[in-house]
């Protein structure tokens, strides 16, 4: 965000009294309104100072402050400013988890490149989701190393630290390390980076991932229903099945308003506007219209009327048409009215547009998608399966997955049906099946703490622990799993199932494949196909695979020679110091030793305390020489650091410690896990 926005909001909080003295603070269409403790505390003369500010007034017990159209990102940093000075004040002690995980988010953020070098940051199940102005400043191998992180991914501009389960707890510890609030926005110019099918993948991500969790959540309840259908406890038309449908089926029916919204974000224009769009499309009046197929007119132009219920297409379309139209509105619309009029055009002329062409239009691709994929599909099914099955978790690595979401979101909301996740689950089974293998007959018990709760995970749809803890660092074992997979896949593909509705995680989205009527040979082929999957894997890592053992521990070393211990060197003499060679004077050697005796013989040991020589200072002076003595270390290779304990001008005792030689103790070889 514009470092403008924070300078601007550190001065409002220093206006109204600091972050103690706000009750309550929120932001409205252009201003921000503050309940506060003492109102007293308010320094108007500060405010009017702040540019930025052009109105300020205490009314109704608010003290308001007129910003304009961007209120809602000075409320955003002025959130973050009072969480940070909560933060510092210690208002709450944490606990050693949250300890730990903010430690990790500090390591995480100095080595992704320090928060300048961050746009933006999401996460999803397992992964946080960095966005880099640079991502050659992130330290791959170092992130790797951290205790706490599983791998690292680039994939769809964006650049990926996998953190596994506690991932939200992680991120909650790095957003007010970065300063940015879970609704900050990516600047324009960072969507220029990148290949096209970078920027393609990167905008699919951020327009259905804050999706994801919660259309997953509604597809297990639907499924669930599906399969308490079935088995005849819970019937369609009782009061519960109707409940429990609704909770289930209304993000899918009001799709076109949920996607309104992240569009909108995407394409940065009002999140609000946005989904009040993607309502225009779903209003009940018109949606009755269309079932009816009543003909109607907009301004004597004929509308085809179609039902936008469950569609993902035309409101994608329509929202990024209203960010270029805005751009041409925002020139000539005044900026101190734009807050009322841009969102007026927008709704006079987007939406009719939308009804009239975009709808149609996208509505008819959306057909086109969805028949060329299952032509595609039904040319050589098990084929198709075998491939897909075994390429699935690859893809997922490298990020490709999210090109295909488009592709079986559409054929579920065009067909309610959709044969290509029939094929891909099975890959996940395939992955528990061969991190059981592992851990089983690994002889490491560190390994198999590993292992074991990664294929527990597994089974409940979470992968990462699998993948980068346990079967891609065994490379085998990777293999193995996506050979089982691709069985698996053409098992599916060949009797044709597929999934009805969105599915959950792991064992929880099986009922997601049941089909509606009652179950059927594809949907018991299904089932067959996750076996399979995980049974084959399994027993091809638990016979072929590599087995972890313990590794030998290593012998101990040194860094340095045991003779060379920590030395401190004492001052010899009375003075200030000024540099550090026991040096009697400067060019003193031409004296030839006049005016010094010395009171040791060469090679003679000495220690602390010992006269080692007397010289007369009046008559070296007199001579014309310097009677500074330097002191420095002659053989430093011996040691790892000379540390320097009395600065340029300090005084110094007789017997004082000015130098600190160091060596480094005995360090040990850490033990790794080794291949049998």
């Amino acid at each position: 965000m514009n470092s403008n926005y924070q300078e601007v909001a550190k001065k409002i909080l220093v206006a109204v009294g600091g972050a103690e003295n706000i009750d309550e603070v929120f932001n409205c269409i252009a201003r921000l309104r503050f309940y506060l403790k003492d109102s007293n505390k308010i320094n108007y003369q500060e405010l009017e100072l702040i540019p930025e500010v052009s109105e300020s007034k205490f009314e109704d017990g608010q003290l308001q402050i007129l910003l304009g159209q961007d209120v809602e990102k000075y409320y955003q940093v002025l959130i973050n400013l009072m969480k940070q000075t909560d933060a510092n004040r210690g208002v709450k002690k944490m606990s050693k988890a949250d300890e730990k995980n903010k430690k990790l988010a500090e390591q995480i953020v100095k080595l992704v490149g320090g928060k300048d070098n961050v746009i933006s940051l999401v996460h999803c199940v397992t992964r946080l989701r960095f966005k880099l102005k640079d991502e050659k400043k992130a330290n791959d191998d170092a992130i790797k190393q951290l205790k706490g992180v599983m791998g690292v991914a680039h994939a769809g501009g964006q650049y990926q630290v996998i953190i596994g389960n506690n991932v939200a707890d992680v991120y909650d510890q790095v957003m007010p390390l970065l300063g940015l609030s879970s609704e900050e926005e990516v600047t324009t110019d960072d969507e220029k980076d990148g290949n096209i099918f970078s920027r393609l993948v990167a905008l699919i991500s951020s327009l259905f991932m804050p999706l994801l969790g919660v259309m997953t959540g509604a597809g297990m309840l639907k499924g669930l229903l599906v399969l308490l259908n079935v088995l005849g406890w819970v019937k369609q038309g009782t009061g519960t099945y109707m409940i429990c449908n609704a909770a289930a089926d209304s993000l899918f029916y009001f799709l076109p308003v949920l996607l309104g919204f992240s569009a909108a974000k995407t394409f940065h224009v009002n999140k609000y506007l946005g989904a009040v769009t993607g309502g225009a499309l779903v209003y009940p009046t018109m949606v009755a219209a269309a079932t009816a197929h009543k003909a109607i007119t907009f301004f004597g132009l004929p509308v085809n009327l179609m039902n936008y219920s469950q569609t993902m297409l035309p409101i994608v379309f329509a929202i990024w048409g209203m960010s270029w139209f805005e751009k041409g509105t925002k020139k000539v619309v005044p900026k101190v009215v734009q807050n009322l009029f841009v969102p007026l055009l927008d709704l006079m002329v987007i939406v009719p547009l939308t009804y009239l062409i975009v709808g149609p239009v996208m509505q008819t691709l959306s057909q086109w998608l969805s028949s060329a994929s299952l032509w595609l599909y039904g040319l050589v099914p098990v084929v198709a399966g075998f491939v897909i099955g075994g390429i699935w978790q690859a893809a997922v690595i490298v990020g490709l997955h999210w090109a295909f979401i488009p592709v079986l979101m559409n054929n579920l909301m065009t067909n309610h049906f959709d044969p290509i996740n029939g094929i891909m689950y099975c890959t996940l089974f395939g992955q528990v099946g061969a991190a059981l293998a592992m851990g089983l007959k690994a002889k490491d018990k560190n390994f198999k703490e590993i292992a074991i709760p990664a294929a527990v995970s597994g089974f409940f749809g979470v992968t990462e622990p699998i993948i980068y803890g346990v079967t891609l660092p065994h490379k085998k074992s990777f293999v193995f799993a996506s050979i089982g997979s691709a069985f698996g896949g053409a098992i599916a593909a060949a009797f044709h199932a597929g999934m009805y509705t969105m599915p959950g995680g792991g064992i929880f989205g099986i009922p997601a494949f049941i089909n509606p009527k009652g179950i059927d040979a594809s949907f018991i082929a299904f089932v067959i196909s996750l076996i399979v999957a995980f049974a084959l894997a399994f027993i091809l890592t638990f016979i072929w695979g590599d087995k972890v053992v313990p590794a030998t521990p290593k012998k101990k070393f040194h860094v340095k020679k045991v003779e060379f211990k920590d030395q401190g060197i004492a001052a010899p003499i009375q003075g200030t110091a000024v540099e550090l060679l026991i040096h009697l004077g400067i060019n003193t050697v031409n004296l030839k030793g006049k005016y010094f005796d010395a009171k040791v013989a060469a090679g003679q040991k000495v220690k602390q305390g010992d006269l080692l020589e007397t010289f007369d200072v009046d008559q070296i002076k007199a001579a014309g020489y310097d009677t500074v003595v330097p002191i420095i270390v002659t053989n430093t290779n011996n040691f790892d650091d000379i540390i320097v304990e009395k600065k340029d001008g300090d005084s110094v005792k007789f017997g004082d410690q000015i130098l600190m030689a160091t060596v480094d103790q005995e360090v040990e070889i850490p033990v790794n896990a080794t291949q049998a």
